[in-house]
């Protein structure tokens, strides 16, 4: 049987990475937890920068992810000991997820999400360890862009009875979002580029993360969430 659960988290770490307020300053965070401009990173120097680039970048994810995983853990024991309550927690948090997925979809307008929630470093922490540093300070400081789908992943590891659940499915978000950021970083002097031309993607993912929670929030709400991802695994695997 295929984990609904799984791909769900990974999607929406696919979908957070094409927000319109991460994918359009990608170029600007590997430059910053790289110390390398366009300008060093030509065609004639490829080879030179891609690895620094590169090792840079997993510093960075290892460090978003880091957070999240750690997020995952906590939300599956504080639902484990909340278990009494967790019809309620699931009505809750299903309500908050259709509120976001018309946010996302752009029915209702919450204005504080449309300000920058952000946490400015001016000046990264030297070598690998610093880009790791940056990766946290990413993860806590970003929460208009991951927040509402993070919260999502969070909900459902908290409904379920597996301790080690919350690692796995904010493992798996953390991974949907680390992968473009990796082929981001190898194509680093391409990015401008291929940033202006395909810009227009961010208006659907926001649309498809929209329809995503929306989706999540109501099978939550009406309590179908479990049983709808169970049959939806089984058709899957057969």
């Amino acid at each position: 049987m295929i984990d609904v659960n799984g791909i769900v988290a990974f999607s929406s770490g696919l979908l957070s990475f094409f927000s319109p307020c991460i994918l359009p300053l990608v170029p600007s965070y590997l430059i910053f937890i790289s110390g390398i401009s366009f300008t060093d990173y030509s065609e004639a120097y490829l080879k030179k920068y891609r690895k620094t680039v590169l090792l840079h970048s997993v510093a960075f994810i290892l460090g978003f992810s880091f957070v999240f995983v750690t997020l995952g853990l906590s939300s599956s024991l504080i639902g484990k000991f909340l278990s009494n309550y967790q019809t309620y927690i699931m009505r809750i948090g299903g309500l908050f997820l259709i509120v976001m997925g018309l946010y996302y979809l752009g029915l209702v307008r919450i204005s504080f999400l449309n300000q920058e929630k952000m946490i400015h470093l001016k000046r990264k922490p030297l070598g690998f360890v610093g880009s790791f540093v940056v990766g946290i300070t990413f993860s806590l400081g970003w929460t208009p862009c991951v927040g509402p789908a993070l919260s999502s992943i969070l909900l459902i590891a908290s409904t379920t009875e597996q301790p080690f659940e919350g690692v796995y499915l904010l493992g798996a978000y953390s991974l949907g979002l680390a992968i473009p950021f990796l082929i981001s970083s190898l194509l680093f002097h391409q990015l401008f580029g291929l940033l202006k031309r395909y810009a227009y993607v961010v208006r659907y993912t926001m649309k498809a993360m929209g329809v995503l929670l929306l989706l999540m929030g109501l099978l939550l709400f009406s309590g179908y969430y479990g049983m709808v991802t169970a049959r939806l695994g089984m058709l899957l695997g057969e």
